[in-house]
């Protein structure tokens, strides 16, 4: 079974095997005066190193209490492959490699001809109201009508039949009334319909970022398939680093740590914890912690090397092969 040393008892192990001393037997003589046995004089100088060598080793050991320092990687937070919900031609492409975009900014426009002009259409019929008016006008005829054969009912002149073929006629202009108000109502929701639909053919980005790739130009075929640009957001960015699995439980979401970036960036930077992977990688003993970096200026460029310091103290790996324990 294999056990782990503590930190005093790694430091001091690794001191001792560096000290090439060599222990004198100790001889004692005896007194008259009392019995207690002394070491010889020469044996203090063995007593002392030894005693140097664990100060030294508990030293080493509560120096070695300083923020854990680890390799990392910083990444884009996002990044989206733009591509068009319908299948045309492009029209024009509005953004380039390493262009900072917006959301919402305007990136490509596909060919929208056929839709433009069904967005005429659509709004001369919901902005008419001319079949409205003309069903008013007839309703408003129907209504002279009944009243005028309903006088004639009272006075003992019309007939009855009369009456009801003009309440027949009356209420038929009234629901035309309704039935063209409708219509109105149909071609409003067309005109937003193919509003919608001519707004398919532009292509906005989602997110703030930077272009990072372009692969489709003017007058090319594109499709739900197809990759127009791609844009990567870097603000904030993602710390991605890994840390042996000893560290686990010590860092946590939410915690702060301090990021500096390789040259030519450099610089401590503030991050927090964002993800601290539950699923460890048994090959390499370790487990994944992201990090997020503001990064609002886009100073800090995205795919760049970087040491990540947590405020934990460092903890000594497992005893190697050669200085491991074994016990039966």
């Amino acid at each position: 079974m294999t056990t782990t040393v503590s930190c005093f008892e790694w430091r001091l192990g690794h001191a001792l095997e560096r000290f090439p001393a060599k222990w004198i037997q100790v001889r004692v003589k005896k007194t008259r005066k009392s019995k207690k046995l002394e070491p010889r004089s020469d044996s203090i100088g063995s007593d002392k190193a030894l005693a140097g060598i664990f100060f030294v080793a508990l030293a080493t050991c509560n120096s070695s209490v300083r923020a854990a320092t680890f390799d990392c990687v910083l990444e884009p937070s996002l990044t989206v492959k733009l591509g068009s919900p319908v299948s045309s031609l492009l029209a024009d492409v509005q953004a380039e490699r390493g262009d900072v975009v917006k959301r919402g900014q305007v990136i490509a426009h596909v060919e929208s001809a056929v839709e433009e002009a069904a967005v005429l259409f659509n709004r001369a019929r919901a902005e008419s109201t001319a079949e409205i008016e003309a069903k008013q006008a007839i309703l408003a005829q129907k209504t002279g009508i009944i009243n005028r054969k309903r006088g004639l009912q009272e006075s003992h002149v019309g007939s009855p039949q009369d009456v009801e073929n003009a309440q027949a006629d009356f209420n038929v202009a009234k629901q035309e009334v309704a039935l063209a108000v409708l219509n109105k109502r149909m071609a409003e929701i067309d005109l937003q319909r193919s509003k919608a639909m001519l707004d398919q053919r532009t292509i906005r980005s989602p997110i703030d970022g930077v272009v990072t790739q372009r692969n489709l130009g003017p007058g090319e075929y594109v499709n739900q398939e197809s990759n127009i640009v791609s844009v990567a957001r870097i603000d904030p960015l993602n710390a991605e680093t890994y840390l042996p699995v000893r560290y686990y439980g010590e860092v946590k979401i939410g915690d702060k740590a301090k990021v500096r970036p390789n040259d030519p960036v450099g610089g401590d930077r503030d991050a927090e914890v964002s993800v601290v992977d539950q699923v460890f990688d048994a090959a390499s003993g370790t487990f994944g912690v992201r990090l997020r970096l503001a990064n609002s200026d886009y100073t800090v460029p995205a795919g760049l090397r970087c040491r990540v310091t947590f405020s934990i103290p460092e903890k000594p790996a497992s005893r190697d092969a050669s200085a491991e324990r074994t016990t039966p």
